[in-house]
């Protein structure tokens, strides 16, 4: 029963880790549309 909670708990964090590292990659290529934008 404790490994399935560390698993959840494992999985948990890599989750957060993927979401955040997502919001990190959109946030830049909205920051580089805006760029491109304004070479247009």
């Amino acid at each position: 029963m404790r490994e399935s909670g560390v698993v959840h708990q494992d999985s948990a964090r890599m989750d957060t880790e993927q979401i955040n590292a997502v919001g990190t990659l959109l946030a830049d290529l909205s920051d580089r549309t805006q760029q491109l934008r304004g070479y247009l």
